[in-house]
């Protein structure tokens, strides 16, 4: 079948749902659909959603709502809504929005022809995929992000994931490093891996942890430069993995531990597996190596004191991370955390999270500053017509999610060079290139 109609994709959330979004794309256009990036000329939309938190939920239903709109106005003709929604509750969904055409689960990416020809109404499966569609990529052209695997093992008191995509599936290695290489030969550089939980990898499919096996794998593909490592467990992170990440020349010195909080009562409450002391000595040992952390932090769980907050701070100030996220907790529906007692007032938890963001703040300005004088390496990201300056970030900094570096010199997009820092403030780097 071939359809000329235009399709165009709403791709909301973290980037798991970007790796699906090109997924979906990339098996449309194997079966001669055509992809349009306008949506105003779109005939079909898909909304591709995340349903982790409340928050997330209600921007999937607010575009649901306007997509909707243009379909009652006859301005598109089709909707269908992909992810984690529908995987999470899709009968609420289609009692909520009738009008929608489809829906198609996070273990669904397959049908989504089925979905956009009407051969059914609902695709939503419990069941890992393990058939894999080729990506049609949506970020800039020379970063991508692995998804190494999907679902967890783990069971956070305040996490809705093991519901919405079940536990640990990862990925087939031969797979991984074949998508990597096909990435790369597009023009990728940088390759950023990514899962519920990376430092699983290969539990599920090969009896043990596989990850530092996949990154030797994939640091010998020629013309990769570098590699980092996104979603990381604490009580998983060994000495052999920073080891090998300090050692490395393609990993960076970076990596993502969401700590979520350091008082072990409240950790405890969450069903994290790590305590204080060992989350210390795992930051210890990081910091040894010279490598960079970011972090996540939840405040207002449940229980959590005043004296829990600020053991939590008095902690964020003393290790002074080089990235961090601050959350107010969000009471999910479906989780253990829901029915806890102590629940903390909402305005409560948004001021917490608030203090943590101001001290943060005066962190991370104080480490950009203490970089000036320093030669470090960047990437180019992109030109940026308001500033004048291309937009880019230094090997210590993931995209989107941390922060960047203005560069003056003769540089090009998708390029690493070496730069010397001038200047800084609060969230980037002011930086030269010179040849």
């Amino acid at each position: 079948m071939r359809d000329f109609e235009p399709v165009g994709i709403v791709s909301l959330g973290c980037p798991k749902n970007i790796v699906d979004s090109e997924r979906l794309l990339g098996k449309l256009l194997s079966n001669k659909f055509h992809i349009t990036f306008d949506l105003e000329e779109a005939h079909s939309v898909i909304i591709n959603t995340c349903a982790f938190l409340k928050e997330a939920r209600d921007e999937a239903e607010s575009v649901i709502a306007e997509f909707l709109d243009k379909k009652e106005k006859g301005f598109i003709k089709k909707v269908i809504v992909s992810g984690c929604y529908p995987s999470l509750a899709k009968d609420k969904l289609l009692e909520k929005f009738p009008q929608i055409d489809a829906i198609t689960g996070t273990n669904n990416l397959f049908e989504i022809t089925e979905a956009l020809n009407g051969k059914e109404r609902t695709f939503v499966s419990e069941q890992f995929e393990r058939k894999f569609a080729p990506r049609f990529p949506i970020t800039l052209p020379h970063y991508e992000y692995l998804k190494i695997s999907d679902g967890c093992n783990h069971s956070c008191a305040f996490c809705l994931i093991p519901k919405i995509k079940g536990k640990l599936h990862s990925f087939d290695m031969e797979f991984l490093v074949n998508e990597a290489e096909r990435l790369v030969e597009s023009g990728v550089k940088e390759i950023i891996l990514i899962a519920q939980d990376t430092t699983q990898y290969g539990l599920d499919i090969y009896g043990k942890n596989k990850l530092l096996t996949l990154i030797e794998a994939l640091e010998k593909i020629k013309n990769l430069y570098w590699i980092r490592i996104l979603y990381t467990y604490p009580s998983e992170i060994n000495e052999e993995l920073v080891q090998y990440i300090a050692s490395s020349s393609k990993v960076v010195p970076y990596i993502d531990l969401p700590i979520q909080h350091i008082s072990d009562r409240i950790l405890k409450r969450m069903n994290r597996t790590h305590s204080r002391s060992e989350t210390e000595r795992i930051i210890r040992m990081l910091k040894d190596y010279n490598i960079a952390i970011r972090t996540t932090v939840i405040t207002g769980f449940p229980g959590e004191t005043r004296e829990d907050f600020e053991e939590l701070k008095s902690f964020i100030k003393d290790v002074r991370f080089e990235h961090l996220g601050a959350f107010a907790f969000s009471k999910e529906k479906g989780t253990e955390s829901y029915f806890m007692d102590g629940e903390v007032d909402i305005n409560e938890r948004i001021e917490r999270k608030g203090e943590i963001e101001v001290l943060q703040a005066k962190i991370n300005a104080e480490k950009l500053k203490g970089m000036v004088g320093k030669t470090l390496p960047v990437i180019v990201d992109y030109y940026d017509d308001n500033t004048g300056f291309y937009i880019g970030r230094t090997h210590f900094d993931a995209p989107e999610i941390d922060d960047y570096a203005l560069i003056s010199g003769d540089v090009e997009e998708g390029q690493i060079y070496n730069a010397l820092v001038k200047g800084s403030d609060s969230e980037k780097l002011i930086v030269e290139v010179t040849k």
